[in-house]
């Protein structure tokens, strides 16, 4: 999906991978879903082709987008061999819940800076 959509913008692969920071190799392997995609890069992505990563995500297919599915190592995300491969609906649940427990930190920060400006 990352492919086409990048192709439907006439951004090239070249572009891409200069854009990500990265090697156009490196680059084309994400695309031909040849290595995991961690979150935070799929985010990276998701800006340069204007979509937010969970637009990606249900757009996506497993030939095309493979998230690493260590999502948060120490989180208890890693998928099991025995298992068998995690469909998209499973992606999409687990990229959720990390989204959803980035946010709870985030509120908790939020709510400790300030109570620490009004109790000074």
């Amino acid at each position: 999906m990352i492919k086409r959509i990048r192709e439907d913008q006439n951004i090239s692969r070249d572009e891409m991978a200069d854009r990500l920071n990265m090697s156009l190799s490196g680059y084309a392997k994400i695309e031909r879903g040849e290595v995991e995609l961690t979150i935070s890069r799929l985010e990276q992505i998701g800006r340069i082709l204007g979509y937010s990563s969970t637009e990606i995500i249900e757009m996506g297919n497993q030939n095309t987008l493979t998230l690493n599915t260590t999502l948060g190592k120490s989180k208890g995300y890693k998928q099991s061999s025995e298992i068998g491969p995690l469909t998209d609906k499973d992606l999409y649940i687990q990229f959720l819940e990390q989204r959803i427990h980035e946010l709870k930190k985030r509120s908790w920060e939020l709510e400790e800076s300030i109570r620490r400006g009004s109790s000074s």
